[in-house]
Protein backbone atom coordinates (compact mmCIF):
# COMPACT_ATOMS: atom_id res chain seq x y z
CA UNK A 1 0.00 0.00 0.00
CA UNK A 2 1.34 3.51 -0.98
CA UNK A 3 1.02 5.81 2.22
CA UNK A 4 1.84 9.79 2.76
CA UNK A 5 4.71 11.51 5.07
CA UNK A 6 3.96 14.80 6.32
CA UNK A 7 7.31 16.09 8.13
CA UNK A 8 7.33 18.73 11.08
CA UNK A 9 3.66 18.60 11.28
CA UNK A 10 2.98 21.72 14.39
CA UNK A 11 1.30 20.28 17.54
CA UNK A 12 0.22 23.22 19.69
CA UNK A 13 0.37 22.20 23.66
CA UNK A 14 -1.84 24.15 26.09
CA UNK A 15 0.98 26.28 26.89
CA UNK A 16 1.94 27.37 23.38
CA UNK A 17 4.85 25.27 23.06
CA UNK A 18 4.69 23.87 19.64
CA UNK A 19 5.55 20.02 19.25
CA UNK A 20 6.39 18.25 15.83
CA UNK A 21 5.76 15.93 14.15
CA UNK A 22 6.02 13.09 11.52
CA UNK A 23 2.36 11.90 10.43
CA UNK A 24 2.31 8.79 7.89
CA UNK A 25 -1.39 8.55 6.42
CA UNK A 26 -2.43 5.76 3.74
CA UNK A 27 -2.77 7.09 0.40
CA UNK A 28 -6.58 6.70 0.45
CA UNK A 29 -8.04 9.88 1.63
CA UNK A 30 -10.85 8.88 4.63
CA UNK A 31 -10.93 8.84 8.63
CA UNK A 32 -8.85 6.13 10.13
CA UNK A 33 -7.80 5.00 13.66
CA UNK A 34 -4.52 6.86 14.55
CA UNK A 35 -1.42 5.74 16.84
CA UNK A 36 0.50 7.99 19.00
CA UNK A 37 4.34 7.61 19.75
CA UNK A 38 6.04 10.40 21.20
CA UNK A 39 9.92 10.24 20.84
CA UNK A 40 13.10 12.05 22.96
CA UNK A 41 15.50 10.63 20.09
CA UNK A 42 14.93 12.23 16.96
CA UNK A 43 11.39 11.16 15.58
CA UNK A 44 13.24 10.68 12.05
CA UNK A 45 15.86 7.80 13.92
CA UNK A 46 16.15 4.48 12.55
CA UNK A 47 14.74 3.47 16.18
CA UNK A 48 11.37 5.14 15.22
CA UNK A 49 10.69 4.85 11.78
CA UNK A 50 13.06 0.67 11.97
CA UNK A 51 11.54 -0.12 15.00
CA UNK A 52 10.69 -4.31 14.87
CA UNK A 53 7.56 -3.83 17.02
CA UNK A 54 5.74 -0.84 15.85
CA UNK A 55 7.20 0.06 12.49
CA UNK A 56 5.16 3.75 11.30
CA UNK A 57 5.90 2.46 7.59
CA UNK A 58 3.89 -0.81 7.93
CA UNK A 59 0.62 0.98 9.71
CA UNK A 60 -0.85 2.59 6.74
CA UNK A 61 -0.81 -0.81 5.57
CA UNK A 62 -3.07 -1.89 8.50
CA UNK A 63 -5.03 0.69 8.14
CA UNK A 64 -3.77 3.04 10.85
CA UNK A 65 -2.20 6.53 10.86
CA UNK A 66 1.16 6.61 12.63
CA UNK A 67 2.21 9.75 14.53
CA UNK A 68 5.89 10.09 15.27
CA UNK A 69 6.81 13.14 17.72
CA UNK A 70 9.30 14.59 18.96
CA UNK A 71 8.79 15.10 22.69
CA UNK A 72 9.25 18.61 24.18
CA UNK A 73 12.41 20.22 23.51
CA UNK A 74 14.36 17.76 21.42
CA UNK A 75 15.34 17.91 17.86
CA UNK A 76 12.40 19.70 16.05
CA UNK A 77 10.29 20.60 19.09
CA UNK A 78 10.43 23.87 21.54
CA UNK A 79 10.52 24.11 24.73
CA UNK A 80 13.14 22.80 27.40
CA UNK A 81 13.11 19.08 27.98
CA UNK A 82 12.89 18.15 31.50
CA UNK A 83 12.64 14.14 31.60
CA UNK A 84 9.09 12.65 32.90
CA UNK A 85 7.87 16.37 34.10
CA UNK A 86 5.64 17.37 31.59
CA UNK A 87 5.00 14.25 29.32
CA UNK A 88 1.45 13.86 31.30
CA UNK A 89 0.15 17.10 29.82
CA UNK A 90 1.70 17.11 26.47
CA UNK A 91 0.67 13.51 26.39
CA UNK A 92 -3.09 14.40 26.91
CA UNK A 93 -2.79 17.61 24.58
CA UNK A 94 -1.10 15.36 21.47
CA UNK A 95 -3.60 12.77 21.72
CA UNK A 96 -6.65 15.20 21.52
CA UNK A 97 -4.99 17.33 18.97
CA UNK A 98 -4.23 13.68 16.43
CA UNK A 99 -8.55 12.75 17.33
CA UNK A 100 -9.76 15.86 16.17
CA UNK A 101 -7.80 15.89 12.61
CA UNK A 102 -10.12 15.32 9.17
CA UNK A 103 -7.57 11.81 8.63
CA UNK A 104 -8.63 10.27 12.11
CA UNK A 105 -12.12 8.62 13.11
CA UNK A 106 -11.74 10.20 16.72
CA UNK A 107 -9.95 6.57 18.02
CA UNK A 108 -6.56 6.97 19.15
CA UNK A 109 -3.94 4.63 20.57
CA UNK A 110 -0.60 5.19 21.96
CA UNK A 111 2.52 3.23 21.98
CA UNK A 112 6.42 3.22 23.05
CA UNK A 113 9.23 1.61 25.09
CA UNK A 114 12.07 2.85 27.40
CA UNK A 115 11.53 6.64 27.84
CA UNK A 116 8.68 6.72 24.81
CA UNK A 117 6.96 4.17 27.16
CA UNK A 118 7.02 7.12 30.09
CA UNK A 119 5.46 8.75 27.51
CA UNK A 120 2.90 6.02 26.93
CA UNK A 121 2.17 5.80 30.97
CA UNK A 122 1.94 9.93 31.21
CA UNK A 123 -0.50 9.91 28.63
CA UNK A 124 -2.71 6.84 30.09
CA UNK A 125 -2.62 8.41 33.47
CA UNK A 126 -3.64 12.07 32.23
CA UNK A 127 -6.63 10.32 30.73
CA UNK A 128 -7.48 11.74 27.58
CA UNK A 129 -10.83 11.23 26.11
CA UNK A 130 -9.99 10.30 22.92
CA UNK A 131 -7.80 7.83 23.96
CA UNK A 132 -8.48 3.77 23.31
CA UNK A 133 -5.75 1.50 24.48
CA UNK A 134 -2.04 1.76 24.81
CA UNK A 135 1.04 -0.15 24.59
CA UNK A 136 3.84 0.19 27.03
CA UNK A 137 6.74 -2.19 26.59
CA UNK A 138 10.39 -2.10 28.62
CA UNK A 139 9.38 0.68 30.54
CA UNK A 140 8.67 2.33 34.40
CA UNK A 141 5.98 3.43 36.24
CA UNK A 142 7.38 4.69 39.59
CA UNK A 143 10.24 6.57 38.30
CA UNK A 144 11.91 6.88 41.59
CA UNK A 145 12.18 2.82 42.71
CA UNK A 146 13.21 0.73 39.65
CA UNK A 147 14.28 3.72 37.70
CA UNK A 148 16.41 6.10 39.13
CA UNK A 149 17.07 4.23 42.47
CA UNK A 150 16.55 1.12 43.33
CA UNK A 151 16.31 0.10 47.07
CA UNK A 152 17.89 3.60 47.85
CA UNK A 153 21.16 2.86 45.58
CA UNK A 154 21.42 4.83 42.65
CA UNK A 155 21.12 2.94 39.28
CA UNK A 156 24.48 4.18 38.04
CA UNK A 157 25.34 2.18 35.05
CA UNK A 158 21.91 3.09 33.19
CA UNK A 159 21.27 6.89 34.26
CA UNK A 160 25.03 7.89 33.89
CA UNK A 161 25.10 6.84 30.35
CA UNK A 162 21.22 7.94 29.55
CA UNK A 163 22.36 11.67 30.97
CA UNK A 164 25.36 11.56 28.93
CA UNK A 165 23.43 10.64 25.78
CA UNK A 166 20.48 13.36 26.75
CA UNK A 167 23.55 15.95 27.20
CA UNK A 168 25.31 15.36 23.59
CA UNK A 169 22.23 16.35 22.08
CA UNK A 170 22.51 19.49 24.43
CA UNK A 171 25.18 21.06 23.89
CA UNK A 172 24.34 23.35 21.22
CA UNK A 173 22.35 25.23 23.71
CA UNK A 174 25.41 26.41 25.56
CA UNK A 175 27.29 29.53 25.31
CA UNK A 176 29.91 29.43 22.46
CA UNK A 177 32.90 29.69 25.44
CA UNK A 178 31.49 26.21 27.30
CA UNK A 179 30.67 24.54 24.28
CA UNK A 180 33.84 23.17 23.08
CA UNK A 181 34.86 21.95 26.49
CA UNK A 182 31.57 20.89 27.27
CA UNK A 183 31.59 18.92 23.91
CA UNK A 184 35.01 17.44 24.68
CA UNK A 185 33.98 16.34 28.30
CA UNK A 186 30.78 14.15 26.69
CA UNK A 187 32.69 12.74 24.07
CA UNK A 188 35.52 11.69 26.29
CA UNK A 189 33.12 10.48 28.86
CA UNK A 190 30.97 8.34 26.25
CA UNK A 191 34.32 6.40 24.86
CA UNK A 192 35.18 5.84 28.47
CA UNK A 193 32.38 5.04 30.36
CA UNK A 194 33.95 2.85 33.30
CA UNK A 195 36.15 5.75 33.96
CA UNK A 196 33.53 7.90 34.15
CA UNK A 197 31.29 6.42 36.29
CA UNK A 198 33.81 5.79 39.14
CA UNK A 199 34.82 9.41 39.09
CA UNK A 200 34.31 10.60 42.40
CA UNK A 201 32.79 12.79 44.04
CA UNK A 202 30.12 11.00 41.43
CA UNK A 203 28.11 14.08 41.59
CA UNK A 204 31.00 16.03 39.63
CA UNK A 205 31.70 13.79 36.87
CA UNK A 206 32.89 15.96 33.71
CA UNK A 207 29.76 16.38 31.52
CA UNK A 208 27.12 16.17 34.28
CA UNK A 209 26.97 19.98 34.97
CA UNK A 210 23.90 20.98 36.02
CA UNK A 211 23.84 24.07 33.54
CA UNK A 212 24.01 21.14 31.00
CA UNK A 213 21.62 18.04 32.71
CA UNK A 214 20.07 19.74 35.54
CA UNK A 215 17.59 16.75 35.58
CA UNK A 216 19.91 14.85 36.41
CA UNK A 217 21.48 17.03 39.31
CA UNK A 218 17.68 16.76 40.47
CA UNK A 219 17.62 13.40 40.80
CA UNK A 220 20.77 12.93 42.90
CA UNK A 221 19.27 15.98 45.17
CA UNK A 222 16.10 13.51 45.73
CA UNK A 223 17.50 10.15 46.97
CA UNK A 224 14.15 9.27 49.14
CA UNK A 225 11.01 8.88 47.20
CA UNK A 226 9.57 12.49 48.43
CA UNK A 227 6.88 14.68 46.34
CA UNK A 228 9.61 15.23 43.18
CA UNK A 229 9.00 11.28 42.54
CA UNK A 230 5.28 11.17 44.11
CA UNK A 231 4.08 13.60 41.37
CA UNK A 232 5.37 11.60 38.35
CA UNK A 233 4.53 8.12 39.99
CA UNK A 234 2.21 6.92 37.41
CA UNK A 235 1.41 3.75 40.20
CA UNK A 236 -0.34 6.29 42.15
CA UNK A 237 -2.59 7.52 39.61
CA UNK A 238 -3.76 4.18 38.37
CA UNK A 239 -7.74 4.61 39.56
CA UNK A 240 -7.66 7.67 36.83
CA UNK A 241 -7.31 5.52 34.40
CA UNK A 242 -9.40 4.58 31.46
CA UNK A 243 -8.08 3.33 28.58
CA UNK A 244 -6.67 -0.70 29.13
CA UNK A 245 -2.65 -1.72 28.36
CA UNK A 246 -0.82 -4.06 26.97
CA UNK A 247 2.37 -4.28 29.10
CA UNK A 248 5.19 -6.06 27.46
CA UNK A 249 8.37 -6.66 29.41
CA UNK A 250 11.51 -8.51 29.98
CA UNK A 251 12.90 -10.76 33.30
CA UNK A 252 16.01 -9.13 32.13
CA UNK A 253 14.84 -5.54 31.67
CA UNK A 254 16.49 -2.99 34.36
CA UNK A 255 12.63 -1.72 34.12
CA UNK A 256 10.50 -4.97 34.95
CA UNK A 257 8.93 -4.11 37.84
CA UNK A 258 7.53 -0.82 35.91
CA UNK A 259 4.73 -2.99 34.52
CA UNK A 260 4.64 -5.09 37.64
CA UNK A 261 4.02 -2.24 39.63
CA UNK A 262 1.58 -0.46 37.29
CA UNK A 263 -0.16 -4.03 36.98
CA UNK A 264 -0.86 -4.53 40.35
CA UNK A 265 -2.38 -0.78 40.86
CA UNK A 266 -4.37 -1.33 38.47
CA UNK A 267 -5.68 -4.58 40.00
CA UNK A 268 -5.78 -2.94 43.25
CA UNK A 269 -7.69 0.43 42.22
CA UNK A 270 -8.21 0.31 38.15
CA UNK A 271 -11.51 0.95 36.87
CA UNK A 272 -13.58 -2.11 35.38
CA UNK A 273 -11.75 -2.10 31.79
CA UNK A 274 -8.32 -1.11 32.81
CA UNK A 275 -8.61 -3.57 35.00
CA UNK A 276 -10.34 -6.45 33.90
CA UNK A 277 -9.12 -6.15 29.99
CA UNK A 278 -5.05 -5.68 30.84
CA UNK A 279 -2.36 -7.68 29.66
CA UNK A 280 1.00 -8.80 30.64
CA UNK A 281 3.59 -9.86 28.39
CA UNK A 282 6.79 -10.92 30.03
CA UNK A 283 9.58 -12.54 27.70
CA UNK A 284 13.17 -13.17 29.05
CA UNK A 285 14.88 -9.95 27.03
CA UNK A 286 17.12 -7.44 28.19
CA UNK A 287 16.57 -3.71 27.49
CA UNK A 288 18.14 -3.68 24.36
CA UNK A 289 15.88 -6.34 23.06
CA UNK A 290 13.49 -4.49 21.22
CA UNK A 291 16.58 -3.64 18.74
CA UNK A 292 16.98 -6.60 17.35
CA UNK A 293 14.46 -8.59 14.48
CA UNK A 294 15.56 -11.84 15.84
CA UNK A 295 16.71 -10.87 19.36
CA UNK A 296 16.74 -14.45 21.20
CA UNK A 297 19.81 -14.21 23.07
CA UNK A 298 20.06 -12.64 26.45
CA UNK A 299 23.57 -12.58 27.83
CA UNK A 300 25.10 -16.33 27.70
CA UNK A 301 21.68 -17.95 26.84
CA UNK A 302 20.38 -18.28 24.18
CA UNK A 303 16.08 -19.15 23.55
CA UNK A 304 15.56 -19.77 19.84
CA UNK A 305 12.50 -18.37 18.24
CA UNK A 306 10.02 -19.01 20.77
CA UNK A 307 11.12 -15.86 23.00
CA UNK A 308 12.10 -13.54 20.04
CA UNK A 309 11.32 -10.24 20.81
CA UNK A 310 11.08 -9.35 16.64
CA UNK A 311 7.98 -8.27 14.88
CA UNK A 312 7.09 -12.00 13.84
CA UNK A 313 6.56 -12.73 17.62
CA UNK A 314 5.83 -9.86 19.06
CA UNK A 315 4.12 -7.52 16.60
CA UNK A 316 0.87 -9.45 16.39
CA UNK A 317 0.20 -9.22 19.92
CA UNK A 318 0.48 -5.20 19.70
CA UNK A 319 -1.22 -4.74 16.86
CA UNK A 320 -3.94 -7.23 17.53
CA UNK A 321 -4.58 -5.47 20.73
CA UNK A 322 -5.43 -2.15 18.96
CA UNK A 323 -7.55 -3.96 16.21
CA UNK A 324 -9.55 -4.91 18.94
CA UNK A 325 -9.66 -1.57 21.15
CA UNK A 326 -9.70 1.05 17.89
CA UNK A 327 -10.91 -1.36 15.35
CA UNK A 328 -13.92 -3.17 17.24
CA UNK A 329 -12.20 -6.79 16.14
CA UNK A 330 -12.96 -7.99 19.65
CA UNK A 331 -12.29 -11.32 18.57
CA UNK A 332 -8.57 -10.96 18.67
CA UNK A 333 -8.88 -10.27 22.53
CA UNK A 334 -9.56 -13.78 22.82
CA UNK A 335 -5.63 -14.28 21.06
CA UNK A 336 -4.21 -12.60 24.21
CA UNK A 337 -4.05 -14.09 27.68
CA UNK A 338 -4.58 -12.17 30.47
CA UNK A 339 -0.77 -13.35 31.56
CA UNK A 340 1.69 -14.39 29.62
CA UNK A 341 5.33 -15.26 30.64
CA UNK A 342 8.26 -16.73 30.12
CA UNK A 343 10.31 -19.25 32.60
CA UNK A 344 13.68 -19.09 31.92
CA UNK A 345 14.75 -22.12 33.17
CA UNK A 346 12.15 -24.65 31.64
CA UNK A 347 12.34 -22.13 28.09
CA UNK A 348 8.48 -22.44 28.08
CA UNK A 349 5.92 -20.17 27.68
CA UNK A 350 2.38 -19.90 30.74
CA UNK A 351 -0.39 -18.80 30.29
CA UNK A 352 -1.97 -17.11 33.67
CA UNK A 353 -5.27 -15.58 34.68
CA UNK A 354 -3.35 -12.87 37.24
CA UNK A 355 0.17 -12.22 38.51
CA UNK A 356 1.44 -14.03 40.45
CA UNK A 357 -0.08 -17.16 39.43
CA UNK A 358 -1.61 -19.34 42.43
CA UNK A 359 1.40 -20.91 44.53
CA UNK A 360 2.85 -21.21 47.62
CA UNK A 361 5.36 -19.35 49.18
CA UNK A 362 8.86 -21.77 50.91
CA UNK A 363 12.02 -20.16 52.15
CA UNK A 364 15.13 -21.66 52.57
CA UNK A 365 17.18 -21.02 55.43
CA UNK A 366 20.59 -19.28 55.58
CA UNK A 367 23.38 -21.91 57.60
CA UNK A 368 26.88 -22.20 57.61
CA UNK A 369 29.53 -22.77 60.08
CA UNK A 370 30.64 -18.92 60.15
CA UNK A 371 32.97 -19.13 56.44
CA UNK A 372 30.31 -18.63 54.17
CA UNK A 373 32.72 -16.63 52.08
CA UNK A 374 33.20 -17.20 48.33
CA UNK A 375 31.78 -20.54 46.68
CA UNK A 376 34.25 -22.82 48.70
CA UNK A 377 33.06 -21.78 52.26
CA UNK A 378 30.27 -23.87 53.97
CA UNK A 379 27.18 -21.39 53.67
CA UNK A 380 23.98 -23.21 53.06
CA UNK A 381 20.37 -23.19 51.86
CA UNK A 382 18.21 -25.91 53.57
CA UNK A 383 14.19 -25.78 54.23
CA UNK A 384 15.02 -26.15 57.66
CA UNK A 385 15.23 -23.57 60.11
CA UNK A 386 19.18 -22.87 62.04
CA UNK A 387 19.88 -23.15 65.74
CA UNK A 388 22.98 -21.79 67.06
CA UNK A 389 25.24 -20.92 64.50
CA UNK A 390 27.98 -18.38 63.85
CA UNK A 391 27.19 -15.56 61.79
CA UNK A 392 28.96 -14.46 58.52
CA UNK A 393 31.68 -11.40 58.28
CA UNK A 394 33.43 -9.59 54.94
CA UNK A 395 34.52 -6.81 54.33
CA UNK A 396 33.11 -4.33 52.24
CA UNK A 397 35.75 -1.31 50.34
CA UNK A 398 34.25 0.50 48.30
CA UNK A 399 37.22 1.43 46.33
CA UNK A 400 37.31 -2.36 45.28
CA UNK A 401 34.01 -3.28 44.91
CA UNK A 402 32.02 -6.15 43.45
CA UNK A 403 32.00 -5.78 39.87
CA UNK A 404 28.79 -6.09 37.93
CA UNK A 405 28.29 -9.23 36.07
CA UNK A 406 24.96 -9.20 33.70
CA UNK A 407 21.64 -8.99 35.17
CA UNK A 408 19.41 -6.18 34.56
CA UNK A 409 21.35 -3.31 33.00
CA UNK A 410 21.75 -1.12 30.39
CA UNK A 411 25.24 0.16 30.12
CA UNK A 412 26.09 -2.29 26.60
CA UNK A 413 29.17 -0.25 25.90
CA UNK A 414 30.56 -1.56 29.47
CA UNK A 415 28.71 -4.72 29.91
CA UNK A 416 26.06 -7.15 28.01
CA UNK A 417 23.02 -7.41 30.40
CA UNK A 418 21.17 -11.06 30.71
CA UNK A 419 22.43 -13.87 31.96
CA UNK A 420 25.86 -14.21 32.93
CA UNK A 421 28.37 -17.24 34.54
CA UNK A 422 29.05 -15.70 38.16
CA UNK A 423 31.85 -18.25 39.27
CA UNK A 424 34.39 -15.86 39.25
CA UNK A 425 32.31 -13.15 41.56
CA UNK A 426 32.11 -15.86 44.02
CA UNK A 427 35.54 -16.33 44.31
CA UNK A 428 35.98 -13.33 46.35
CA UNK A 429 35.89 -13.05 49.62
CA UNK A 430 33.39 -10.11 50.07
CA UNK A 431 30.57 -12.25 48.46
CA UNK A 432 28.84 -14.89 50.84
CA UNK A 433 27.49 -18.02 49.14
CA UNK A 434 24.40 -19.89 49.94
CA UNK A 435 23.55 -23.03 48.52
CA UNK A 436 21.48 -25.75 48.46
CA UNK A 437 22.05 -29.59 48.02
CA UNK A 438 21.63 -30.97 44.33
CA UNK A 439 17.28 -30.74 43.85
CA UNK A 440 16.26 -34.22 43.41
CA UNK A 441 13.45 -32.93 41.53
CA UNK A 442 12.28 -29.30 39.94
CA UNK A 443 11.08 -26.09 41.79
CA UNK A 444 9.20 -23.42 39.37
CA UNK A 445 9.07 -20.23 40.92
CA UNK A 446 6.86 -17.64 39.38
CA UNK A 447 6.82 -14.33 41.24
CA UNK A 448 8.22 -12.07 43.64
CA UNK A 449 12.06 -13.16 45.41
CA UNK A 450 12.90 -11.66 48.44
CA UNK A 451 15.84 -12.00 50.73
CA UNK A 452 14.89 -11.28 54.83
CA UNK A 453 18.24 -11.10 56.67
CA UNK A 454 19.71 -10.01 60.41
CA UNK A 455 22.66 -7.49 59.98
CA UNK A 456 24.84 -5.56 61.41
CA UNK A 457 28.00 -3.54 60.14
CA UNK A 458 30.66 -1.40 61.58
CA UNK A 459 29.33 1.37 59.54
CA UNK A 460 26.87 4.08 60.32
CA UNK A 461 25.44 2.92 56.45
CA UNK A 462 26.05 0.65 53.74
CA UNK A 463 24.26 -1.37 51.21
CA UNK A 464 23.49 -5.23 51.22
CA UNK A 465 23.02 -7.15 47.76
CA UNK A 466 21.04 -10.03 47.08
CA UNK A 467 21.93 -12.63 43.85
CA UNK A 468 19.88 -15.64 43.35
CA UNK A 469 21.83 -18.11 41.31
CA UNK A 470 20.87 -21.14 39.44
CA UNK A 471 24.13 -24.01 39.42
CA UNK A 472 24.17 -25.63 36.82
CA UNK A 473 25.19 -29.26 37.23
CA UNK A 474 28.19 -28.65 35.15
CA UNK A 475 28.90 -25.60 37.40
CA UNK A 476 28.03 -22.68 35.23
CA UNK A 477 26.36 -20.42 38.37
CA UNK A 478 23.39 -17.94 35.97
CA UNK A 479 21.93 -15.42 37.70
CA UNK A 480 18.30 -15.20 37.94
CA UNK A 481 17.72 -12.13 39.80
CA UNK A 482 19.12 -9.58 42.26
CA UNK A 483 18.19 -6.37 44.26
CA UNK A 484 19.70 -3.99 46.83
CA UNK A 485 19.12 -2.62 49.76
CA UNK A 486 20.45 1.00 50.95
CA UNK A 487 20.47 0.63 54.98
CA UNK A 488 19.85 3.93 55.59
CA UNK A 489 16.24 3.23 53.70
CA UNK A 490 15.56 -0.16 55.42
CA UNK A 491 12.54 1.28 57.45
CA UNK A 492 11.20 3.72 54.48
CA UNK A 493 12.22 4.98 51.16
CA UNK A 494 10.93 8.14 52.26
CA UNK A 495 13.26 8.75 54.95
CA UNK A 496 16.83 8.21 55.64
CA UNK A 497 17.99 6.56 59.59
CA UNK A 498 21.60 5.89 60.12
CA UNK A 499 22.47 2.34 61.65
CA UNK A 500 23.99 2.45 65.24
CA UNK A 501 27.19 0.29 64.63
CA UNK A 502 27.61 -2.77 65.68
CA UNK A 503 23.69 -3.39 66.43
CA UNK A 504 21.47 -5.97 64.49
CA UNK A 505 18.63 -4.67 62.47
CA UNK A 506 16.17 -7.21 60.41
CA UNK A 507 16.22 -5.75 56.58
CA UNK A 508 14.64 -7.11 53.54
CA UNK A 509 15.98 -7.16 50.17
CA UNK A 510 13.87 -7.24 47.18
CA UNK A 511 14.50 -9.20 44.70
CA UNK A 512 12.13 -8.31 42.33
CA UNK A 513 10.03 -10.77 40.22
CA UNK A 514 10.94 -13.55 37.76
CA UNK A 515 9.91 -17.16 36.47
CA UNK A 516 12.93 -19.74 36.82
CA UNK A 517 12.63 -23.58 36.93
CA UNK A 518 15.74 -24.63 38.98
CA UNK A 519 16.03 -28.57 37.16
CA UNK A 520 16.63 -31.59 39.01
CA UNK A 521 20.12 -31.91 39.49
CA UNK A 522 20.77 -28.48 39.76
CA UNK A 523 21.62 -26.17 42.91
CA UNK A 524 19.39 -23.05 44.25
CA UNK A 525 22.32 -20.32 45.33
CA UNK A 526 21.96 -16.78 47.27
CA UNK A 527 24.51 -14.40 46.99
CA UNK A 528 25.12 -11.89 49.12
CA UNK A 529 27.46 -8.74 49.19
CA UNK A 530 27.48 -4.91 49.76
CA UNK A 531 28.26 -3.53 45.79
CA UNK A 532 27.67 -4.33 42.24
CA UNK A 533 29.75 -1.92 40.07
CA UNK A 534 28.63 0.23 37.95
CA UNK A 535 25.27 -1.25 38.22
CA UNK A 536 24.62 0.73 41.46
CA UNK A 537 26.64 3.13 43.05
CA UNK A 538 29.26 2.61 45.83
CA UNK A 539 28.39 3.17 49.34
CA UNK A 540 30.68 5.41 51.88
CA UNK A 541 29.85 3.38 54.14
CA UNK A 542 29.67 7.29 55.88
CA UNK A 543 26.72 9.23 56.41
CA UNK A 544 28.25 11.11 53.41
CA UNK A 545 25.29 10.77 50.40
CA UNK A 546 27.33 8.55 47.91
CA UNK A 547 27.21 11.17 45.01
CA UNK A 548 28.67 13.70 47.13
CA UNK A 549 31.78 10.89 48.46
CA UNK A 550 34.98 11.56 47.84
CA UNK A 551 38.04 9.64 47.32
CA UNK A 552 38.81 10.57 51.36
CA UNK A 553 35.19 9.68 52.43
CA UNK A 554 35.42 6.28 51.18
CA UNK A 555 35.54 4.10 54.39
CA UNK A 556 36.10 -0.05 54.83
CA UNK A 557 32.70 -1.40 56.41
CA UNK A 558 32.68 -4.88 58.17
CA UNK A 559 28.99 -6.41 57.35
CA UNK A 560 28.00 -9.30 59.48
CA UNK A 561 24.64 -11.94 58.65
CA UNK A 562 22.88 -13.75 61.16
CA UNK A 563 21.39 -16.83 61.00
CA UNK A 564 20.55 -18.47 64.03
CA UNK A 565 17.26 -19.42 65.94
CA UNK A 566 16.43 -16.10 66.90
CA UNK A 567 17.40 -14.53 64.17
CA UNK A 568 16.40 -16.61 60.99
CA UNK A 569 17.66 -15.22 57.92
CA UNK A 570 16.05 -16.77 54.66
CA UNK A 571 14.96 -16.58 51.16
CA UNK A 572 11.74 -16.44 50.09
CA UNK A 573 10.54 -18.00 46.70
CA UNK A 574 6.75 -18.06 45.23
CA UNK A 575 6.75 -21.71 43.96
CA UNK A 576 3.77 -23.06 41.73
CA UNK A 577 3.59 -26.51 40.49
Amino acid sequence: MQFYVERDVPIPMRDGVILRADIYRPSEDGEYPALLTRIPYNKSSAQSTGAPMVNPIQGPERGYVIVVQDTRGRFTSDGEFVPFYTEADDGYDSVEWVAKQEWCNGKVGIYGNSYLGVTVRQAVVSNPPHLEAAVAYLTGANYHQGWTYTGGAFELGFNHRWAIKLALGAVSGLEESKREIAKKHLTYAAAHLQESMSYLPHRNAPGLERELVSYYQDWLDHPTYDEYWKSIDATQKASAVSAPTLDITGWQDLFSRGHIDMYNALQESGKDIPKNEQRLLIGPWAHESYMGYANDRVGDKVFGPIASSAAGFVGPFIFSWFDAWLKGETEKLKELPLVRYFDIGSREWTNADAWPPEGRDIKYYLHSAGQANTRFGNGTLLLNTPDVQCPDSYQYDPLDPVPTMGGRIQMPEVQEAGVKDQSVVEEREDVLVYTTPRLDRAVTIAGPVEAKLFISSSAVDTDFTAKLVDVEPNGYCGNVTEGILRARYRDSMEEATLMQPGDVYEISVDLWHVAHTFKPGHRIRLEISSSSFPRWDRNSNTEVHPCDAAMGDMQIATNTIYHESDKESFLSLHVVE
